[in-house]
């Protein structure tokens, strides 16, 4: 059986096109063709990337044994300010190449949010940014400065509203190719 997808992950730029067919993907963008075999596939990984502010955008990155790696995400981009949410044909790619893969090689990896390393220190500095604007805030009123209080307020509520879910979505952890993470799957 075979199955398609196809986006454009950027503003600018064609369209990406990805056939499965069995333990073999094609990648094609365009300008470059290349075959891949699923057996080589080490680890999939998928996670949240901060989007507009009406959408979310969902990525799967796909790495091999020698390094090579490619990606997809859950966004269309059809011109500089218009993106199209691909929600059905994202998540049923998504699920068709992972249990390819597992099939392909029982020993891939399947990991969902950020790597450890780049996770910790972005939420460690999320966490200190906030504290250090409650500082502010309190200052503010100790000061009277009523005006900059609630404009910090406002600087603090749009952070943690932005800030929370890539926070919360990307901590990373393992998942089973037949049972991919709900949270990073666009909402159908």
């Amino acid at each position: 059986m075979t199955q398609t997808y196809t986006h454009s992950p950027k503003p600018f730029g064609g369209p990406i096109s990805f056939i499965l067919k069995g333990e073999r993907l094609t990648v094609d963008s365009g300008r470059k063709v290349r075959e891949v075999q699923l057996g080589a596939v080490e680890t999939v990984r998928m996670t949240f990337e901060p989007g507009r502010l009406a959408q979310k955008s969902f990525r799967t990155k796909v790495t091999m044994k020698d390094g090579k790696s490619f990606t997809f995400n859950s966004l269309n981009w059809k011109s500089l300010v218009e993106a199209q949410e691909l929600t059905q044909e994202y998540r049923g790619f998504t699920q068709a190449l992972c249990e390819a893969v597992a099939r392909a090689n029982p020993q891939a990896r399947f990991v969902a949010g950020k790597p450890m390393g780049l996770w910790l220190p972005t939420s460690a500095l999320a966490v200190a940014s906030l504290l250090a604007m409650a500082l502010m805030i309190w200052q503010a009123l100790r000061m009277g400065a009523t005006g900059v209080a609630l404009l910090g307020a406002l600087f603090a509520v749009v952070g943690v509203w932005q800030i929370e879910p890539m926070i919360r979505l990307n901590k990373p952890r393992p998942f089973r190719a037949g049972e991919l993470p709900a949270e990073l799957l666009p909402k159908v």
